[in-house]
C-alpha cells in the first residue's frame, strides 16, 4: 500500500513513517519539498514530495498538519477523491499552563471531511504519544477510531495492525471524533501535570 503523510516532517509524521515503511511504501508530503526531502532522508525507504505529489501518489493519506494549516488541504480534494484520509490532528491551545481543546463545536476530522467531501475520513492515532512510535509501549494501547462506516474502520484497522502493541477500537461515526480529540487533551495534561511517563488509553474488561 502507498501511504502519503501530509505534514510528515514533524515528529508524529516521522514516527508513523518509520513503522509504516516496513510493510508499505511511504511518502512524506510538505509545503516545502526541501523540508520533506530532509526529513525523508533520515528514514530508509521513505520518499518525499509536495502535498499535491503525495496526495496524487498515495492510496491512503494521513493528515499530520497543525489545525491552523488544515484549510490548505482543500486544494487536495481532487487528488484525494475516493481515498481513505486519516486525521491525527488535535486542535489544542495552551491556557494558564494547561492544554485546552480549542474548538467550540465540531472536530478537526469533521472539518477535514467538509474540505474533502469525496474522501473517506477517519480520526485515528490522536491519543498515541509520539514516544510510542519511537519505542513500542510495554502494554497494549488502544487506537480509537471514529469513522462513518465499519468498512472505513476496517481499512484504518489494517494500518493500525502495522504497529506492535496497538489495538484498533471503533468508537462510532465521525461525529465522535471530537470526543477522541478531546481525550488527547486529558492524556497530555495527565502526563505533564503528574510528572509521570507518557500516557495513552487502554480499555479493559
Amino acid at each position: 500500500m502507498k501511504v502519503g503523510i501530509l505534514g510528515g516532517t514533524g515528529a508524529m509524521g516521522a514516527g508513523l513513517a518509520t513503522h509504516l515503511v516496513r510493510r508499505n511504501k511511504v511518502m512524506l508530503g510538505s509545503r516545502s519539498t526541501d523540508k520533506a526531502r530532509s526529513a525523508a532522508a533520515k528514514i530508509e525507504g521513505v520518499s518525499a514530495g509536495s502535498y499535491e505529489e503525495a496526495a496524487r501518489w498515495c492510496d491512503v493519506a494521513i493528515v499530520a498538519v497543525p489545525y491552523s494549516s488544515i484549510g490548505a488541504l482543500q486544494a487536495l480534494a481532487g487528488p484525494l477523491s475516493g481515498k481513505l484520509v486519516i486525521s491525527i490532528v488535535n486542535p489544542l491551545r495552551l491556557e494558564g499552563g494547561v492544554l485546552q481543546y480549542s474548538l467550540e463545536e465540531g472536530s478537526a476530522a469533521e472539518r477535514l471531511a467538509s474540505l474533502l467531501p469525496k474522501s473517506r475520513i477517519a480520526a485515528a492515532f490522536n491519543n498515541v504519544p509520539v514516544a510510542f512510535f519511537r519505542k513500542a509501549p510495554s502494554e497494549e494501547v488502544d487506537v480509537l477510531v471514529a469513522a462513518d462506516t465499519r468498512e472505513t474502520f476496517q481499512e484504518v484497522a489494517g494500518l493500525v495492525k502495522n504497529f506492535a502493541m496497538m489495538r484498533p477500537v471503533y468508537v462510532g461515526p465521525l461525529t465522535q471524533a471530537q470526543s477522541v480529540e478531546r481525550l488527547t487533551v486529558m492524556v497530555l495534561n495527565a502526563a505533564k501535570l503528574s510528572g509521570g511517563p507518557k500516557y495513552s488509553v487502554r480499555f479493559v474488561s
